[in-house]
């Protein structure tokens, strides 16, 4: 099965194959994705129309800048050099912490279902994580 497409204005035609994992997670926090959701063998066509769903939604340059800094935390967090800031930045985006960890295991489902991998583009953006600072979001290369 073709994985989810939208054509969205000024952008061109995308899919699901188009955006990098956190990407897809971020288009699924911003879909119709019930936060109950259970994942059932056969349901990645579902979670890719939410993917686009969410995608369409936020636009591509909220998505990827959305997804860049949900990056840039979670490194942060995984260093435990995350401060109140960028805690309080991510909570401020995603302030249902249940359906976000929901989002990252089922973005992960979709990577490592029948949609088949994640373009070069996709893949450069995921290297690129961005960090809330003081007054302005800093963009640090990978």
């Amino acid at each position: 099965m073709m994985p989810a497409t939208l054509t969205l204005v000024h952008s061109g035609r995308i899919s699901v194959r188009d955006l990098s994992n956190m990407e897809r997670s971020v288009a699924l926090y911003a879909s119709d994705m019930p936060t109950s959701y259970r994942y059932r063998r056969g349901d990645d066509a579902k979670l890719c129309d939410w993917i686009v769903q969410g995608a369409a939604r936020l636009g591509l340059e909220e998505l990827y800048r959305s997804a860049a800094f949900t990056s840039g935390y979670l490194r942060l967090w995984v260093e435990d050099e995350a401060g109140p800031r960028h805690t309080a930045a991510h909570v401020a985006r995603f302030p249902v912490e249940k359906r976000f960890h929901l989002t990252q295991r089922m973005a992960s489902m979709v990577s490592l279902g029948p949609v088949p991998g994640v373009s070069a583009a996709a893949m450069e953006r995921s290297d690129r994580p961005m960090f809330e600072t003081a007054d302005i979001a800093l963009a640090v290369a990978a």
